[in-house]
């Protein structure tokens, strides 16, 4: 993924502007800890970020439950982190949702050619839409696909991430997890599998990484290279 463009940058549901309203961060921003310091992304301006140590004082202690005064209020909403709404503030970090096993660790259930192509066609496609219209629009187009319920056969969830393994093969896959996530994430949509589109983060040094879970399994990472990255939102 895409580096911080600000060096100064589980899984909780809030990917999208608007996709849940129990907090009290403004519309299109998620965040995690990483050594206990808080770390946001903001999708609509497609960038990570941390706050100063004196907000981030003030934005552990609301997280916390304590109470803040005004001012110190307004500095959170002056830093971008709050609506201006009053009323009490709630945040919800990022939770984690158990993995047990990697697709790609299983034996494969090879996908056929044409799954291999609309693969990799979703892939470019993917890539066309990041860099067109940007992160948030890219994901609230995945959010309206994604289907209400889950339908999934596992053997197809299977040949998914082993047409993934050898679309990977064909095009590469250094530095090209977000469109090949996106790619996988429709893929398996359009199998009637809602699966989660999960961003982590990870440091020092500062990285991003992307994948899709179905259920408690990963479909195109491994465990333990997963493990490598605090999930910060998923869709």
């Amino acid at each position: 993924m895409r580096g911080a463009r600000r060096a100064s940058f589980p899984i909780y549901r809030q990917i999208a502007p608007g996709a849940d309203m129990t907090t009290s961060l403004r519309d299109g921003l998620t965040f995690c800890r990483l050594d206990s310091r808080p770390v946001f992304l903001d999708i609509p301006a497609d960038r990570y970020f941390c706050l100063s140590h004196e907000v981030e004082e003030v934005f552990s202690r609301a997280c916390a439950g304590q109470p803040i005064a005004q001012f110190e209020r307004a500095m959170l909403a002056r830093s971008g982190i709050i609506r201006r709404a009053a009323g009490p503030l709630v945040f919800r970090e990022c939770a984690r949702v158990p993995v047990t096993r990697s697709a790609l660790d299983e034996t494969s259930v090879p996908g056929s050619r044409l799954a291999v192509a609309r693969l990799c066609a979703r892939f470019l496609h993917a890539r066309s839409m990041l860099q067109r219209r940007g992160l948030a629009s890219t994901l609230a187009s995945m959010r309206r696909a994604k289907p209400a319920s889950d339908h999934a056969d596992p053997g197809e969830v299977a040949a998914v991430a082993d047409a993934y393994r050898r679309c990977a093969a064909i095009i590469g896959s250094h530095d090209r997890c977000l469109p090949y996530a996106i790619a996988v994430a429709r893929s398996l949509y359009a199998a009637g599998a809602a699966v989660d589109f999960v961003i982590g983060i990870g440091m020092p040094p500062f990285r991003a990484h992307a994948w899709v879970q179905w259920r408690d399994v990963l479909v195109n990472e491994r465990i333990e290279t997963a493990a490598h990255y605090t999930p910060i939102a998923v869709l």
